[in-house]
């Protein structure tokens, strides 16, 4: 069997398997995207099992060609898992909820027949497209049949929605769909010829070209496959990037202002912490440092910069500094609480928002700071002005 080249086979195995890793991981959320990542990785399986190395020992441990047939089983289980997910796009996930246990049960009996059709080739230590024979066109037509179904389904699945689909993006990956689900047509078709024209004529020609050439089209279909699936994983890594970022930006104001109003946190036991991920740790951060505004609002002193327009961002981090620094001192809230309209309005609730005004904490810390020193009745200190320090004042 021809195995293409180190530089393109590998290359193409990295691109196949990272998607899949990391569709396992950051992209789980929905049915469909379970199914798509359950397809993802039968069909990362099939190519790894057609590596030289696997193919060594699982050809040692169960016969010449076992390693080939697994993998053309992991290619049917990928096309079951793909039957459930076009039937959620087509019909919804709540329509048919057992259906990926089922096509899967099929997929798994139409494997143990490969797996029995293939026994006596390799009792003898042959290929089963060596032996040929009607065994040989029993095994692609009981190979090709699934596969040639879904290809079916998905082409007209997609002709539906690519009419429907906004131009773009998403356009173009039904047009990628389509271009791929007519080529899968046309080779499960070949398959199945060249079993047939193995069974009844002794020139095998092309059986041995579909051979061949067979490993070479089954990493080019996977690696397609995996490409136009990479959208979902691309947007949700730079989503949690993106999260990161303002999660870093934003830690320095929430230990300042949570450890002023540590009430506003909610304790997570430590699985449900493990289990939050990166946007909902960014989502409750904001709550909680929303939160922790609202609260020091009674605390807040608006004797600094403008009155009448938005404060500048360093303006309002040095406002929540000293409240901050009042509320810890047990002062007195002086506030009547009617200006959380327009404090909150100031700092804005969405996490770029707060993010911007994050950007400035560490200089309206310098200015609270400076002004907590001068002990003015405003941040705590006497009404009396010569029980000040005179320096400080």
């Amino acid at each position: 069997m021809y195995e293409p080249p180190t530089y393109v086979s590998w290359p193409l195995l990295a691109v196949v398997w990272g998607t899949t890793l990391l569709r396992v991981a950051l992209v789980r959320s929905t049915v469909a995207e379970r199914r798509m990542n359950a397809a993802l990785v039968f069909a990362s399986l099939s190519l790894v099992l057609q590596r030289s190395l696997a193919q060594h020992w699982l050809d040692l441990w169960f016969g010449h060609g076992f390693a080939n047939t697994l993998s053309n089983v992991c290619i049917i289980l990928t096309a079951a898992s793909l039957i459930s997910l076009f039937s959620a796009w087509a019909l919804g996930p709540a329509r048919l909820p057992r259906i990926h246990v089922v096509s899967l049960s099929v997929g798994l009996v139409a494997g143990a027949i490969l797996i029995a059709l293939s026994a006596p080739a390799r009792s003898r230590g042959v290929a089963i497209a060596d032996e040929g024979g009607w065994l040989f066109a029993a095994y692609c037509i009981t190979y090709a049949v699934p596969i040639l179904a879904v290809a079916v389904l998905n082409l007209w699945i997609s002709l539906k929605a690519v009419r429907s689909a906004t131009p773009g993006r998403e356009r173009r990956v039904f047009l990628a769909v389509i271009a791929l689900s007519l080529f899968e047509v046309f080779d499960m078709g070949v398959v199945m010829t060249t079993g047939v024209v193995n069974a009844v004529s002794e020139d095998n020609a092309l059986t041995e070209s579909h051979s061949d050439s067979g490993a070479f089209i089954r990493v080019l279909v996977v690696s397609a496959g995996a490409i136009i699936s990479a959208g979902p994983v691309i947007r949700a890594v730079g989503h949690r990037w993106r999260s990161r970022r303002v999660i870093r930006r934003l830690q320095p104001m929430w230990r300042t202002l949570t450890g002023a109003v540590p009430e506003v946190v909610l304790e997570l036991r430590p699985a449900d912490r493990r289990a939050l991920s990166v946007r909902g740790r960014l989502d409750r951060m904001s709550v909680e440092i929303r939160d922790a505004i609202m609260v020091l609002d009674r605390h807040v002193v608006f004797e600094l910069g403008d009155h009448t327009g938005i404060a500048p961002p360093v303006v309002t981090a040095a406002r929540l500094h000293l409240a901050c620094l009042a509320r810890s001192a047990g002062h007195r809230a002086h506030g009547t609480g009617g200006t959380t309209h327009r404090f909150v309005t100031d700092v804005g609730g969405e996490p770029w928002e707060l993010a911007r005004l994050a950007d400035h904490w560490k200089d309206g810390e310098r200015v609270a700071a400076a002004l907590w020193a001068r002990r003015l009745p405003q941040f705590g200190g006497p009404e009396d002005p010569s029980a000040r320090v005179p320096a400080q004042v």
